[in-house]
């Protein structure tokens, strides 16, 4: 801030005392219930000497103490180059000459870097995984499962079957009436009309019940096969490892919830239903073209393995445009969401991030339409050469009637004109439909994907641990060993140590030390590469990891607040009384906040809380760690966004209510832990 930035009008909005009584501070204004209080005080406004230069002339600092001094090797493990910077090289440095040497903190090449700058194996977000060829028949038995199995499909078989045999029934009955024409008188064929139209009629709505029948089949089944995938993917989710959201970004996962379930939820039924229905029309069609017209038909195989090859020459390029079609997709949509939640940092950073954002977000849409402008090069190249092969069978079917017309009355050559038509266009539909089914079945190959994703630990293990577990607050590490991925290096590194029942221990150290690691491994959020961790002596990897965690309570650095009721929030298995809950909220200060709410307990909280400030989100976190008397308490950099006053009466909190607990204490500031 002043170094860079000492030339700038600067607001800076804070609760550190430090800060505010700092003497480069020109004006510092008091804000209380959204009024001003008072200024507090306001000096003339001064050239002050640069306090903090800037990163790149950072050379050197005085050390005052010998302890100030850094750890022998305690050196960074990649070199800084000038585009890893904040500060362009071109920027003149305000420092004057005699500082331009020393621009890089001095680097011992010597020592062995704990990583390799050409290795991507530390990559956090991996590729996402796009199969390649056929859709396994592992994913089509396991729809196949879901949707009922064979009573379900062999339904489906007598359903379909009835349903053509009756509309080619009726089709029969229709010719052979129409035959009569020429050998009735018109009286006779007039007094018969009524019982041809009745028997016809019969036919008519027979196969009209049976389409019915199998529209509710199919979509009863189809349902019942979606809510399995959902509940199998919501559930394997639910339990998959923290490291899995880590590395699968959050857009990625959304086109599984939407985009792919929306596939099984609508195409794939209709796919199946149009599917089955032109399966059976062009077997009962060619079957009764075939009898017709007899050896003639012969002539047709050679066309009728044209059109599969044809048909085999385009599902496969459509079903690999339709898997890249999603994986281009997933870029997108994770782009648009974190544009969204980070709308207003992109902002502040100007008009050029602005525009940068812009043109991502261009790119990505343009590569997912070149997928979709590919799929449609495909599909006019498939429907010109279908079309070419329907105009030459239909030719070959002509040509046959002509040549038999003498041995078939008019009503069948109608009726096989008619069919041949219905021929055509069901080996091409048959084609198209059979593509958008495999293609379709993508979906489910992509849910069944992220439904065999690796689990956590058992979530109860009987007689693992008794119910009044743990019994005191007791913490033991033994040469525990911890990493975030598999082949990741190691954050904690055979770590020992034992913590009594009832002490309270402060962990410190700077930034990627691993303070938050040790408390992972105590959560078990991630399982430990090597060593133990006992609570009351009892092995953590013994127990189930809702157990585990129940039996302790965390106050966050940054508090997550479920959208509802604040009792919700608070007490969400509805285990403690209204008097229980106001008596938290007075032992944490809160009773006037809340009572000034209309609806008091049930007064709605906001997604992630945003109607309450994070202290106060804080505070709420530590009321529902006082309902539970935890006897393990974790603190993760709790007072990092918290102003001294409640800073103060959070500690307070801690000396009185927990006296009897183990709080373990990762912080910054020392007086947090020096308390």
């Amino acid at each position: 801030l002043l170094g860079l930035l000492r030339h700038k009008t600067i607001l800076l909005v804070t609760h550190s005392p430090e800060i505010i009584g700092s003497q480069f501070v020109d004006r510092v204004i008091e804000i209380k219930e959204g009024q001003i209080v008072e200024t507090l005080h306001e000096s003339k406004k001064e050239d002050h000497d640069v306090l903090v230069p800037p990163l790149k002339a950072r050379s050197f600092h005085e050390v005052d103490n010998e302890d100030d001094l850094p750890i022998e090797g305690d050196i960074p493990s990649a070199t800084l180059h000038y585009e890893d910077s904040l500060v362009s090289p071109s920027i003149k440095s305000p420092f004057g000459a005699h500082l331009e040497e020393h621009l890089f903190t001095p680097i011992d090449e010597s020592l062995q870097k704990t990583y390799s700058e050409e290795d991507t194996s530390g990559k956090l977000v991996v590729v996402e995984e796009r199969e390649a060829g056929r859709v396994s028949s592992e994913v089509f038995m396991a729809y196949f499962n879901a949707v009922g199995g064979w009573p379900v499909v062999l339904t489906l078989l007598v359903v379909q079957c009835t349903w053509q045999g009756l509309q080619v029934a009726s089709d029969l009955w229709l010719s052979a009436w129409t035959s009569t024409g020429s050998k009735l008188t018109p009286e006779e064929f007039h007094a018969n009309a009524q019982y041809n139209i009745s028997i016809y009629a019969i036919l008519a709505v027979g196969s009209s019940v049976m389409v019915v029948f199998r529209s509710l089949t199919i979509s009863c089944a189809s349902l019942r096969a979606s809510k399995k995938l959902f509940n199998d993917l919501a559930k394997s989710l639910l339990r998959a490892p923290m490291r899995f959201f880590d590395v699968n970004p959050l857009g990625r996962i959304l086109n599984r919830f939407s985009g792919d379930i929306n596939q099984v939820d609508g195409r794939i039924p209709g796919s199946m239903s149009y599917f089955m229905a032109t399966l059976f029309m062009l077997l009962f069609s060619l079957g009764t073209t075939i009898f017709v017209i007899k050896s003639m038909g012969l002539i047709l195989l050679p066309l009728m393995w044209i059109y599969y090859k044809v048909g085999s020459m385009f599902v496969q390029p459509a079903r690999e445009l339709e898997r890249l079609s999603k994986t281009t997709s997933s870029p997108m949509f994770n782009h648009i969401s974190e544009s969204i939640d980070g709308a207003i940092l992109v902002r502040a950073f100007g008009p050029n991030q602005v525009r940068r954002f812009e043109r991502t977000h261009y790119a990505k849409v343009d590569r997912n339409n070149e997928v979709h402008m590919s799929y449609d090069f495909a599909s006019q190249w498939f429907t010109f050469r279908v079309q070419v092969v329907s105009a030459a069978m239909l030719f070959i079917i002509s040509v046959s009637l002509i040549w038999m017309h003498n041995s078939i009355t008019a009503g069948l050559i109608g009726l096989v004109l008619n069919y041949s038509l219905q021929i055509t266009s069901n080996l091409e539909g048959i084609v198209w439909v059979w593509s958008g089914l495999e293609t379709a079945m993508v979906a489910p190959e992509r849910v069944a994907e992220y439904t065999n994703v690796d689990q956590e630990a058992s979530r109860v293990i009987p007689g693992a641990a008794s119910s009044e577990w743990p019994q005191d607050g007791s913490i033991s590490f033994k040469n525990v060993s911890f990493r975030y991925k598999t082949k990741d290096p190691l954050v904690l590194k055979d770590i020992s140590f034992d913590v009594k029942s009832g002490e309270k221990i402060g962990i410190v150290g700077r930034t990627g030390a691993g303070k938050s690691s040790l408390t992972m491994a105590l959560f078990r959020i991630n399982e430990i590469a090597s060593g133990t961790v006992e609570i009351a002596g009892v092995n953590t990897a013994t127990v189930g990891v809702k157990t585990l965690r129940e039996s302790m309570a965390i106050i966050p650095q940054n508090p997550i607040l479920f959208k509802g009721t604040l009792r919700s929030y608070l007490d969400p298995l509805d285990q403690y009384s209204d008097a229980q809950l106001w008596d938290v909220l007075k032992k944490v200060r809160l009773t006037d906040r809340i009572a000034s709410e209309t609806d008091k307990l049930a007064s709605i909280v906001e997604e992630n809380g945003e109607n309450y400030s994070v202290g106060e989100r804080q505070m709420l976190c530590m009321a529902r760690a006082l309902l539970r008397q935890a006897k393990i308490v974790i603190m993760d950099e709790a007072t990092a966004a918290m102003d001294h006053e409640t800073d103060q009466n959070l500690q307070r909190v801690i000396r009185e209510e927990f006296a009897t607990s183990t709080v373990l204490t990762i912080a910054h500031r020392l007086d947090t832990v020096l308390d």
